[in-house]
C-alpha cells in the first residue's frame, strides 16, 4: 500500500469519525501517540485538543522536547 494514501484515508476516517465536533487526546510522546496526534491534527486542526501526558518515566529534558515539538499543533 502506498503510504500517502494510507495517511489520507486515516484522516479521512478520523474527520469522519468526529463530524463536527471536537476531538481530545493523550500524547505521551511515544511513537503511538506522536503518530495519532499528527494525523488528528492534519484531520482536525484547531477540533482537536492534545493533552501531554509526563509518565515520569521519560529521560532528563525529554518532556520538554516533546512539548516544545507538538506547541505549534
Amino acid at each position: 500500500m502506498d503510504y500517502q494514501a494510507f495517511i489520507d484515508e486515516q484522516i479521512a476516517a478520523i474527520r469522519d469519525a468526529v463530524g463536527d465536533g471536537t476531538a481530545i487526546n493523550a500524547l505521551s510522546g511515544g511513537v503511538d501517540s506522536s503518530v495519532v496526534t499528527v494525523l488528528g491534527h492534519r484531520a482536525l486542526s484547531e477540533r482537536l485538543k492534545t493533552v501531554f501526558i509526563d509518565t515520569a518515566l521519560m529521560r532528563q529534558g525529554e518532556p520538554e522536547r516533546v512539548a516544545a515539538t507538538f506547541a505549534e499543533m
